[in-house]
């Protein structure tokens, strides 16, 4: 099993708990989660560069409340998205190392 988009994450089974061994022996876990981690830095980066953007807008001396209150929803979505490639990286890590334990 490939991801190719974010939401396809959403469906990946925990190893533990699956009544589908088979199904979970094409997933490759380790690789999910060294992908969701890369995820995890790239947004936790692009937060920070929109918190410097926003950093800039404010030492303006005209400030746009419009474009601040925007940078703002973003670095919150983004937010919500980090902790939740955070969530699936650290379940796919423990996935792979309890598949690996069960299977040697």
């Amino acid at each position: 099993m490939s991801t190719e988009k974010f939401f396809q994450l959403v469906d990946i089974p925990d190893y533990r708990f699956s009544s589908d061994k088979e199904k979970c022996q094409n997933i490759d876990f380790d690789k999910i989660a060294t992908d969701c981690d890369t995820k995890t830095i790239s947004i936790l980066e692009a937060i920070n560069h929109i918190g410097i953007s926003i950093m800039s807008e404010v030492e303006e001396k005209s400030l746009d409340k419009n474009k601040i209150i925007m940078l703002s929803g973003v670095i919150s979505d983004l937010a919500e998205l980090a902790m939740a490639t955070n969530k699936i990286a650290n379940t796919a890590t423990y996935s792979s190392g309890y598949k690996d334990a069960k299977n040697d």
